[in-house]
Order: C-alpha cells, then sequence, then structure tokens
C-alpha cells in the first residue's frame, strides 16, 4: 500500500545565481535622482524647439525666394512685348500680374495640298541648278587646257616683238621666219577664238582687280589717277569668266602725297 508524505510550506526563498535580490534593485530616493529624470523629459523638448526653428527658418528663405521670383516675373513682363491682341485680353490683377493669360496661337501645320507643293518646287530648283552646273561644266570645261597654251602664245609674242620694224628687205630669211611665227601665233589664237578664249589689252582703261594684275606703279601727270597707262602681258577671257588677268602698270594717285608734304 502507497502513502503519501505531507506537503511542506516554503517559507524562504534561495536567491538565484546571477540575478538580483529585490533589495538590490531597488533604489532609495535622493535629490539627484530626480535632476537626471527631470533632464530626460528636458531633452525631448529642446530637440523638438531646434526643430521648428529649423522650420521657421526653411519657411522665411521660401517666402524670399518666392518674392524674388515675381520680381524677375515682373521685370520680364515688362521687357517683353505683348501683341494688342493679347494684351487686350490679358487683364492685369493685384501687383501686376496677369489673372487670365491667353496663350498666343500656333499655326496648323500645311495641308497635304501645300506640301506637294512644296515638294515640286524643291524638284523644279534641283533640276533648275542641275542644268546650270551641267552648263558651266561644258562651257568651261577647256579652262585648264586653255590656260596651259597662252603660255606658248606669250612666247611667240615675245619672239614678234623683238624683231626689229622695219625689216631690211635684204633680211630675206629673217622675214620668212617673222611671217611663219606671226601665222603660228595667228592660227592658235584663232583656234582659241573657236572655244571661246579671247585676247584683251586694257591700255586707257580704269584698274579693275577681277580683270587686271597690277604689276607696277608710276606718276603720270598726263593720266588719271588708278588708269592703266602699259600692258606688260595681255589678259585673256574664256566667255564670261576671266581666264588670265593682264599685267598691269597702274597711274599713282599723287595727291595724298603732295598734300601730305606741304
Amino acid at each position: 500500500m502507497l502513502t503519501i508524505a505531507p506537503l511542506r510550506r516554503i517559507t524562504t526563498l534561495r536567491p538565484i545565481a546571477g540575478l538580483p535580490t529585490a533589495a538590490a534593485s531597488r533604489r532609495p530616493y535622493s535629490a539627484d535622482s530626480k535632476t537626471a529624470d527631470d533632464d530626460k523629459t528636458a531633452a525631448p523638448a529642446d530637440k523638438v524647439k531646434q526643430t521648428v526653428d529649423k522650420v521657421e527658418h526653411t519657411a522665411e528663405d521660401i517666402v524670399k525666394k518666392v518674392t524674388d521670383l515675381e520680381t524677375q516675373v515682373k521685370d520680364l513682363k515688362v521687357s517683353t512685348p505683348v501683341c494688342s491682341a493679347h494684351a487686350q485680353a490679358a487683364s492685369p490683377g493685384p501687383g501686376g500680374r496677369i489673372t487670365n493669360p491667353v496663350p498666343y496661337p500656333t499655326l496648323p501645320p500645311p495641308p497635304p495640298q501645300s506640301q506637294l507643293t512644296y515638294g515640286k518646287a524643291d524638284f523644279i530648283n534641283l533640276q533648275r541648278r542641275t542644268e546650270q552646273e551641267k552648263t558651266a561644266t561644258r562651257e568651261f570645261a577647256i579652262q585648264a587646257f586653255a590656260g596651259d597654251l597662252l603660255s606658248t602664245v606669250d612666247i611667240l609674242t615675245t619672239a614678234l616683238s623683238h624683231v626689229p620694224q622695219p625689216i631690211p628687205s635684204d633680211a630675206k630669211d629673217l622675214i620668212a621666219l617673222y611671217s611663219g611665227v606671226q601665222m603660228t601665233r595667228g592660227e592658235l589664237l584663232k583656234t582659241l577664238a573657236k572655244h571661246g578664249v579671247t585676247p584683251f589689252n586694257p591700255t586707257g582703261e580704269k584698274f579693275d582687280p577681277m580683270r587686271h594684275e597690277a604689276v607696277f606703279q608710276a606718276p603720270r601727270p598726263d593720266k588719271e589717277a588708278g588708269t592703266v597707262f602699259e600692258t606688260q602681258k595681255e589678259g585673256y577671257m574664256l566667255k564670261s569668266r576671266t581666264l588670265r588677268p593682264a599685267q598691269v602698270g597702274v597711274v599713282q594717285d599723287t595727291s595724298s602725297s603732295s598734300s601730305s608734304s606741304s
């Protein structure tokens, strides 16, 4: 037969190792402990005050920037011209602001027929330019070749100019040579003329920098200043284009030098 022993009342509690007891955790009241608690409650209040100050400073900055923007907008409205229709439709409100601005009208896109017309016009202009370029290429195709032949013409001209005139009648060989050189030069000029290359002598004309090349200047009291009084080498034209400018001497203007010396 089993017997059960009676339960004993536990009157004392033994402390557990590692945990503080109730007496040890209880702290006596003192003035220092009250000050520490006040500091803990005061710290959040200081933070709230600092946050409020930052918000106020930020609001002041925003108000200042808005005021500056309004001033800039007013200056822009004064300096920017507005068409009369928009100026009448937009009525200024308080502070010079436009309360009901009217947007500028936008041009509608051109209709398809106009686009087709523009395309046709561009194509016609392209055809015209292409035809002009083809004509210019055909007309001036021999420009480089003709320019090279001009040196031969210059040599023949120089040879003829160095033969004393008149040629003695007994110098038959010199007469034959002179005639042959003269005929060669003439035939060469005829061939060049068939292709639009013609010589020109600008003696007595007004100096033109597009057709003349000034080699030297000299005073000529009996001639007008800026006039060609001597041609050292003839110029040549290829139709309407200057193939080679003429090398000339120009009358010097002595009026400025005489006035400065006096």
